[in-house]
């Protein structure tokens, strides 16, 4: 795959930049092979990937020359030749891995240890070296539909004082920027890309109307709210001016209420780019030299503003939202450029374009929502569009604007339905929305509580957010992402038994239409229940296989892991389609994991009754989670390796307390020690143990498969972590004497310089032996001082024997780090004593 960013690109500012965008995504993403899971690879050493064992081999590789260098300084040069080609195969394999498998890069990153000496060993190397990091900046977030939404792939960004950088997550765990944009991550970094272990808010830094964010409220209470809440600042400041008299204070508060009820946009950046409201669009066309447009201006207003078929961006967002959400703006061009481009360099042609739209009069500045929408180029790009998720700060050649932005294939909008279905698709990207899947768990309609499942990334037909559809956004998407139904009226929390009815989730005016269901007593995950009809300008596209959606509940399921997706369940999983998922009237479905029931009485054309029942809660057992820590400790032979596990009992609430076993079998033929082979953990109780791998000695340079095994009475999980043996460094004592004739009454001074590597080493332990020329002798021990140096002064009695005496030493280095204790010999010297 071509590589994407450049370190000298990625260095460039923070602000968004389109031609960078797509020298990230575009490029480096052609060849779309499916939204990559980026979660925790527990893979045995039998079946680590291709990537995963060429990274593997390319360690060890440069472990062996580590070596040499160790117990060879004289051939320096050649090693370090070698050394560097070595060292820039591992990164370039090393950043490849990260892209496809983020916990197996950071399994294979060498300790910070290590790399502070391979910095130090090869220094023309340093930048083929990873770096352990932590950063704060603010992150993006853009999802990549291909042509007819058959695969997708999402991608992040960190801009982190200046540099921009591509963010590969280990775990499921994702940032929200809808909590808040700026983010801390730990990881391990390589050129632009970083492997993420972990991920934080971050509280804004700025000024108070920079930062502040109101809640997802109708437009009409975030106004009063924001002017209430100012009003009480202001109140505040104006009581401490003793002078100012009451009327005054009054005054300035009004003033202040009905200016900011009026104007709302003073809020802050996020506020007036909410998802309620006008939605202030532009769309611009960009032309590269010698195309020629699919689609007329006229052909793309209508999609987007339309307002008497209905069939348009507009229309959708306006019947979605119950009128709370619109579409409103202009259309740009077609503006062409004097340039050629390809799909790696798109992000010239937009420049081009926003600036042609500001010369000719645009304040581009005022627009919350950019479509840019190009024709398809030859290669084709291999995508319909790609859209940032939310708000950012968006470069443009006069400065920056605080917008989402999406780039659309013009090719996909010659068909009014097709390009509806897109813009709303990409739009609800923008409105921060992620895909509509379908979950499945093969012949039962959902699997045990944090059973993964199977997910299809568009799998949903009936919303426009999962396949090809006009379907409605879900009620899912509509309560708690885009703040279009309320809670208590538009739909309802359920945790206790009761019946309930609901109207079709097209229906207008509006009023209880979706269900939020806990998934049993205790549960943290949910079953949102809505009723559909053929109703209104989108829903009634559903026709022949699809007419089973009209007839019960279509049922989403989340969980902890959905964030802003939903995921539709299969409650006919018999017979292998997607079309009629819905738990249909007259079905009722038992959860075999929960204690949880639904019923479906009965459904009309207006209305639908769901029965949701809690029985007794159920004893399932699960998986426990496993993980370890560190991933990859430096050691050398005959050392060993430690490591934090920890492991939580996923068992339901009412299970009792059960064992879990743990164990770990590799690397073959290492000492294995555990601080305990069992924890007794309750539902839901995580519990630590300690893990030692020693290597034996002569163990060969490498980083070798650690495995550890948590298993109770039904299944067990591994995690895998490696350890990286190192060749110690030699250590060396070298002997010398003051002089080489004494006489009685004289002082001799022996000496021993003790080095390890090319380092002194402070401590170290020598004897000192002194033979006399009557065979007789004598020892004394002394500790090197900081430079590395131990010495003894002898004086020679005049009793002492004359002749040649012969002096030598043993030198004992002590474990430092991760550096075994040594015990080495010195050289011997002689002197004569007259």
């Amino acid at each position: 795959m071509k590589e994407s960013l450049s370190g000298a690109q990625g260095a460039q500012n923070a602000s968004f930049s389109p031609l960078r965008l797509l020298a990230a995504i575009v490029v480096s993403s052609v060849c779309l092979t499916g939204l990559s899971a980026q979660g925790n690879s527990a893979n045995s050493p039998g079946k680590e990937s291709e990537r995963a064992a060429q990274v593997r081999a390319l360690n060890n590789s440069a472990l062996q020359l580590h070596g040499q260098l160790q117990e060879n300084d004289s051939k320096a040069a050649s090693i370090r030749g070698q050394a560097g080609r070595i060292l820039a195969q591992r990164a370039a394999a090393l950043q490849a891995l990260i892209q496809d498998d983020a916990h197996a890069a950071l399994a294979f990153a060498f300790s910070p240890e290590l790399l502070a000496d391979l910095a130090e060993k090869f220094p023309t190397s340093t930048s083929s070296l990873e770096s352990h990091v932590t950063l704060s900046g603010t992150v993006e977030h853009w999802v990549k539909d291909s042509a007819g939404r058959s695969t997708a792939r999402d991608s992040w960004f960190l801009d982190a004082g200046g540099t921009r950088l591509n963010l590969y997550f280990s775990t499921s765990q994702r940032p929200d920027p809808r909590t808040s944009p700026v983010v801390t991550i730990e990881g391990v970094q390589i050129g632009p890309h970083v492997a993420v272990s972990k991920v934080s808010a971050t509280r804004a830094t700025g000024s108070f109307l920079t930062n502040f964010q109101l809640p997802n409220l109708p437009i009409v209470e975030r106004k009063v709210l924001f002017a209430v809440l100012l009003a009480g600042f202001l109140l505040v400041v104006t009581s401490k001016l003793r002078q100012a008299s009451t009327l005054r204070r009054c005054g300035v508060i009004a003033t202040a209420l009905v200016f900011l009820a009026g104007n709302p946009g003073l809020t802050s950046a996020q506020s007036r780019c909410n998802t309620l409201g006008v939605q202030k669009t532009l769309v611009l066309l960009g032309l590269p030299s010698g195309s020629a447009p699919p689609v007329t201006p006229q052909q793309v207003q209508d999609i987007f503003f339309d307002t008497t078929s209905g069939h348009s961006l507009n229309g959708y967002w306006q019947e979605s939202s119950f009128g709370q959400t619109s579409a409103a703006g202009d259309v740009y061009g077609w503006y062409t450029s004097p340039n050629s481009f390809t799909c790696d360099t798109v992000g010239q042609l937009f420049q081009e374009t926003i600036g042609a739209a500001a010369a000719a009069g645009y304040n581009v500045q005022s627009y919350t929502r950019i479509f840019f929408v190009f024709p398809d180029f030859s290669p084709s790009c291999g995508f319909s569009g790609f859209s940032q998720v939310g708000c950012y700060n968006v470069a443009i050649p006069s400065g920056s604007v605080y917008a989402s932005t999406s780039y659309i294939i013009a090719n996909e909008l010659v068909s009014r339905d097709q390009g509806v279905g897109l813009v709303a698709h990409e739009g609800g990207h923008q409105l921060g929305l992620m895909h509509a899947q379908s979950l499945s768990y093969g012949t039962q309609p959902l699997g045990a509580v944090g059973a993964s499942g199977t997910i299809a990334e568009y799998g949903d037909w009936f919303s426009v957010m999962g396949s090809a559809t006009l379907g409605l956004y879900s009620a899912q998407h509509r309560a708690e992402t885009l703040g279009w139904m309320s809670n208590g009226v538009n739909y309802q929390t359920v945790s206790n038994a009761g019946t309930f009815t609901l109207q079709p989730l097209e229906a207008n005016p509006s009023g209880l239409q979706a269900l939020k269901v806990q998934r049993g007593t205790g549960n943290p995950d949910w079953l949102w229940l809505e009723y559909r009809q053929p109703l209104g300008n989108y829903d009634t596209s559903f026709s022949g296989p699809f007419n089973e959606v009209f007839s019960g509940a279509l049922i989403h399921y989340e969980d902890a892991g959905t964030g802003a997706r939903t995921r539709v369940l299969d409650f006919t999983p018999g017979d292998g389609s997607w079309y009629n998922p819905a738990l249909a009237a007259g079905q009722s479905w038992t959860d075999p994991y929960t204690n949880i029931s639904l019923s479906i009485p009965n459904a009309s054309s207006s209305a639908l009754t769901v029965s949701v029942n809690y029985g007794t809660v159920p004893c399932t057992s699960s998986a426990p989670t496993v993980t370890v820590s560190p991933l990859n400790p430096s050691i050398y032979p005959g050392q060993t390796a430690s490591y934090a596990v920890s492991i939580t009992n996923n068992d339901s609430t009412a299970c009792a307390p059960s064992t879990v076993g743990v164990s770990s079998t590799e690397p073959s033929g290492w000492n294995t020690s555990l601080s305990s082979t069992t924890l007794n953990l309750g539902p839901g109780q995580s519990g630590t143990v300690t893990l030692g791998k020693g290597a034996p000695n002569g163990t060969p340079t490498g980083t070798y498969a650690v495995n550890l095994t948590a298993s109770n009475s039904s299944s067990s999980t591994t995690d895998i972590a490696n350890a990286t043996v190192v060749t110690p460094p030699s250590a060396s004592a070298t002997l010398s004497v003051s002089g080489t004739t004494f006489t009685s009454r004289q002082s001799v001074t022996l000496s021993a310089d003790v080095i390890s590597g090319s380092s002194t080493v402070k401590g170290a332990s020598v004897t000192f032996t002194i033979a006399k020329a009557d065979g007789s002798s004598l020892t004394k021990t002394v500790l090197t001082n900081r430079s590395g140096v131990a010495s003894w002064s002898y004086r020679i009695a005049q009793s002492d024997p004359r002749g040649t005496w012969v002096v030598s030493g043993q030198a004992s280095v002590p474990a430092t780090g991760s550096a075994a204790a040594q015990s080495i010999g010195t050289n011997t010297a002689s002197f004569l004593v007259q």
